[in-house]
């Protein structure tokens, strides 16, 4: 590789905010930051897992090892991102699912969720009119992360799509020659095996392009 054929691999590590009111409160606390350094967090014994990827999984594990009686993870369907074997886990472990939780906001109490109504193929097709008001000592939001938008902001050649991650073809080849990507600021936040696959198929790209 030379100075002109630069390889990007990069990660998510941004916390994707809800917009919602209460999330700025004390005891409200987002999934990455939380998994850095959980013992610097006092938990409490009830907490509240907003979201239901393989993040929000680790953070109810972590906070039940933490000392957490209670530990609920709140979905907002019954189509969860988190893989089957996460999901096991957590719940082994104690955690309870709940799906069909759209999170509102978060008051003095804790969240406050919209209850979703299924369809037999367990589509949402509405929501109950009564809010439901749960009470918790924390909320941890593990919504999703998002791609840190400054290399982009900064670089012109550089293109990304709605959700903030970088445009490549199938080599992993950005929309300025010569840089390539891969891993979550492609594909999202994932796991390590598809950012490792991302990663494969540009170095291939790379060796194609170096003529290797």
């Amino acid at each position: 590789m030379t100075a002109t054929t630069p390889c990007l691999w990069a990660r998510a590590p941004g916390a994707r905010k809800l917009g919602i009111p209460g999330e700025t409160r004390g005891n409200v606390f987002f999934g990455i930051d939380y998994l850095v350094d959980p013992l610097s967090v006092a938990i409490g014994q009830s907490v509240a897992v907003i979201g239901a990827g393989n993040v929000a999984m680790d953070v109810a594990r972590t906070a039940l090892r933490q000392g957490a009686r209670n530990v609920t993870i709140y979905a907002r369907s019954k189509h969860v991102s988190a893989s089957s074997d996460e999901v096991e886990f957590a719940q082994l472990d104690g955690a309870e699912l709940v799906y069909g939780k759209a999170i509102q906001e978060i008051d003095g109490n804790g969240p406050v969720f919209r209850t979703a109504i299924f369809d037999e193929g367990d589509a949402v097709v509405g929501y109950e009119d009564e809010l439901d008001h749960v009470s918790c000592d924390t909320v941890v939001i593990a919504a999703s992360q998002q791609a840190k938008d400054k290399l982009v902001l900064t670089t012109d050649a550089l293109v990304a799509n709605d959700r903030g991650l970088l445009e490549v073809d199938e080599n992993g080849v950005t929309m300025m020659p010569g840089v390539f990507a891969a891993g979550d600021v492609v594909s999202g936040p994932s796991t390590v095996v598809h950012a490792v696959a991302g990663a494969n198929r540009a170095v291939a790209g790379i060796m194609s392009y170096l003529g290797i």
